[in-house]
């Protein structure tokens, strides 16, 4: 167990990076989102949080979705992009601590049932922030009453 929090330590100290809001994201990155089809023309980054190079690997929140992704450069087998949309969304629980996971995360499930793990990590009040914007971008759009169906 000691090695374990040593490791996830090191990983902190030189691959995580801070939040970053939408005016600090590079046109390179959100050039990478739209490629991997993550991101519209119209669409806004909220919040977005890396735990790795965001070239490999990253989670946000937008006006739109919310998203994670992971490319694996040498199997293209292990790749993982996901996302839903706020009105594709059944359930969206936030869990600051997992014995599964060792980052918070948004455990999202959709109407059809597909769960996906949008993961964020810092300090208390940074990853409330996140999940709060989350939370508040879903409530905004289950209010305007779109239909579940609307984009699966």
């Amino acid at each position: 167990m000691k090695y374990y929090a040593w490791g996830i330590f090191l990983c902190c100290l030189f691959a995580c990076q801070p939040i970053q809001r939408d005016k600090t994201i590079s046109e390179r990155l959100v050039k990478r989102l739209k490629d991997l089809h993550l991101l519209d023309e119209d669409e806004t980054i909220f919040q977005y949080y890396s735990n790795y190079r965001k070239r490999i690997a990253g989670n946000f929140v937008s006006n739109k979705r919310v998203a994670t992704y992971y490319i694996d450069d040498r199997s293209q087998s292990r790749d993982e992009i996901a996302f839903a949309y706020y009105e594709n969304i059944r359930t969206m629980d936030t869990l600051y601590r997992s014995v599964q996971v060792s980052s918070p995360h948004l455990l999202v499930t959709t109407f059809d049932h597909k769960l996906i793990k949008v993961y964020v990590d810092g300090s208390r009040a940074t990853v409330q922030s996140f999940f709060e914007k989350a939370l508040e971008q879903w409530s905004l759009h289950r209010k305007q009453g779109v239909s579940p169906s609307t984009r699966m």
